[in-house]
């Protein structure tokens, strides 16, 4: 609904034409024609109840607008995820893909914010997403995360892997252990992560050089107001040294993802890992019946890919020959470091049906054969292959083995001329005696065999990354479109509007799993949870920053936004300052949780005293 006429018009309207095209833009409500603005501009804040209704509109359409941007943030990010467990993919997914889509619903407000006609006053909306989005990530979910995470600090240097192993019926006994009776002191409880944090966070400092490029020059008029001419010669003094922003950023944005594909910091290593891990676990995770997916064909081809085929197969066959049941370890030596995050991802099943023991008898066995949807007939015969010391159940390192080597042999296929040799093992194995049936593995051809599964993760990944990408490039313009008019309906900058709300919409998944992993209460998670937010802030310095300046050099816009680069740098060079510490107090994560607003009061102050 829209009123034909105003009667307290509060400022100037500037024009709202989408920067997507007429075409698309027609699909969306221009929510400058919403109760209380028209053509020329908006009712004064409060002073009626068509402002009152329309603000609600317009926020009502900011929040379709902004779930819409998250649920399509999460598609890029389950759709890249998934890819991980494709093991030809997975090294490059891990290393650059990750990065680069975790950045673009922040790199696409950005973007749209400077592609409208009113492109100079747009853009402060975009260094709102771009302030708000790496403010935010490296103050309330850093906080946060050292406030679950944190556990008692004493005097030695605190053993973290105490007890992380057993995440059963015991682990809420474990966690309270770790908090003991220092549970309120700011001082005396905190994390402990590994020195990568320490040398990331030198990285988020050398990636922030791009900043000071461009705001050098800036410097000159920071204290000239916007005005058309001012705007211009700024744009014309600013205009090399845009592009020479964006070379830098280019330059530091391939830096970074070269480290990264190196794996340089093995905090990137965990991170991915930490991520397969969660990956399958949803895939093959909950009730029986509920996944048709069996664990052989989701980790079988990370098995494979971690070991050679011909390794394989002869440590399968061994696994069959033996004729006293024993199973052969498969020592770290064969899968390196891949078995410690394939032994993450079988370990949790026994963890499950153990209840707490550190063994399970023949019926959980059977049970955890069905759930994981492999074929449990001749589970007696599994029993007496597992126990090796036949003590009736069986063990932790007994089970991890044998399920490596069953879905290692499961999944092992023969290369070409193998075929009739591995036929006639197969008639010697059922002919060499006894009953059939007890000598016979179980069937090896599950719900859906590997290649079938890797093929429908390809599919699946491409489709969620298609849609996602789709919606955000949809969605981005209208929702800078809202922000703006927000920002015009409460006479506030839209800086400050883009501030809060952006990060909400693309950065709540992130702010989500950085506080899942730290609730574990482990070096490893902890240094997983700030790694990631570390990795978000690098490519805000690099890829989202390459789009402010290729903006700024193409289309002869202005960088006038010195009080909002120094409070990200003044935030950044804090949170570093944070990160160097080897233990890293509860205060510090309170500290860091009042950082968010005092960076918004930054902002304004040096607004107040005549900075642009």
């Amino acid at each position: 609904q829209t009123q034909t006429e105003l009667p307290a018009l509060s400022r100037t309207r500037r024009p709202e034409t989408s920067g997507m095209g007429s075409l698309v833009s027609s699909a969306f409500i221009p929510p400058d024609q919403l109760l209380g603005c028209d053509e020329t501009g908006c009712l004064e804040p409060f002073s009626s109840a068509d402002w009152v209704w329309g603000m609600i509109q317009v926020l009502t359409l900011g929040a379709v607008y902004g779930y819409v941007l998250f649920q399509a943030s999460n598609m890029l990010s389950d759709g890249s995820e998934l890819l991980l467990l494709v093991p030809s993919l997975s090294g490059i997914v891990g290393s650059v893909v990750l990065p680069i889509l975790g950045a673009v619903p922040d790199g696409a407000i950005m973007l749209f914010s400077g592609l409208g006609p009113d492109a100079q006053q747009q853009l402060s909306v975009g260094v709102g997403a771009l302030a708000g989005s790496t403010i935010m990530l490296l103050t309330v979910p850093w906080g946060l995360s050292i406030l679950f995470g944190r556990v008692d600090i004493n005097k030695r240097r605190y053993n973290r892997q105490e007890g992380t192993r057993d995440v059963g019926a015991h682990r809420k006994e474990l966690l309270q252990r770790k908090l003991s009776g220092d549970a309120n002191s700011l001082c005396g409880t905190g994390v402990q992560p590994t020195k990568s944090i320490r040398e990331n966070a030198v990285i988020i400092l050398i990636t922030s050089i791009s900043y000071l490029l461009i705001q050098g020059p800036a410097f000159k008029y920071a204290f000239k107001s916007g005005t058309g001419s001012v705007m211009d010669e700024v744009s014309n003094a600013q205009h090399w040294w845009a592009l020479a922003g964006l070379i830098l950023s280019t330059l530091l944005f391939c830096w970074y993802l070269q480290l990264m594909v190196k794996q340089a910091h093995p905090s990137n290593g965990q991170l991915v890992g930490a991520i397969v891990n969660k990956r399958v676990l949803k895939e093959i995770g909950g009730p029986a019946g509920s996944h048709q997916v069996a664990l052989s064909s989701v980790i079988g081809p990370l098995i494979v890919d971690a070991k050679k085929r011909a390794d394989a197969r002869a440590n399968a066959t061994e696994f069959v020959d033996n004729v006293d049941g024993s199973v052969p370890a498969l020592h770290d030596s064969l899968l390196g470091p891949e078995r410690q995050l394939l032994s993450a991802m079988i370990l949790p099943f026994f963890e499950k049906y153990a209840r707490g023991n550190d063994n399970i008898d023949l019926s959980e066995l059977k049970q955890l054969l069905t759930d994981l949807n492999e074929d449990y007939e001749g589970v007696e015969r599994w029993m007496a292959r597992f126990d090796t010391d036949g003590s009736g159940a069986v063990e932790k390192n007994e089970f991890l083995n044998a399920m490596l080597t069953y879905i290692t042999y499961k999944v092992a296929e023969p290369q070409q001329g193998e075929v009739v040799r591995e036929a006639a093992y197969v008639d010697q194995a059922e002919g060499s005696g006894g009953d059939a049936s007890e000598e016979e593995l179980p069937d090896l051809v599950g719900v859906s065999s590997p290649a079938e599964f890797q093929a429908a993760v390809k599919t699946r990944a491409a489709k969620l990354m298609l849609l996602g990408t789709a919606l955000i490039l949809l969605f981005s313009d209208p929702m800078v479109d809202v922000m703006s008019n927000v920002g015009d309906r409460l006479d506030i900058p839209p800086f400050y509007i883009a501030f809060v709300l952006a990060p909400l919409a693309s950065n709540a998944s992130e702010l989500i799993a950085s506080l899942n992993y730290a609730s574990k209460k482990t070096r490893k998670t902890i240094t997983i949870s700030l790694a990631a937010l570390e990795g978000a802030a690098c490519m805000n310095n690099t890829f989202c920053l390459a789009i402010f300046m290729a903006l700024i050099f193409f289309k002869g816009l202005a960088w006038k936004f010195t009080a909002e680069t120094i409070s990200i740098l003044a935030i950044e060079c804090i949170v570093a300052l944070v990160a160097i510490q080897s233990t890293q107090y509860a205060w510090m994560g309170v500290f860091l949780l009042l950082l968010f607003p005092a960076a918004i009061g930054l902002v304004a102050g040096l607004e107040a005293l005549g900075l642009d």
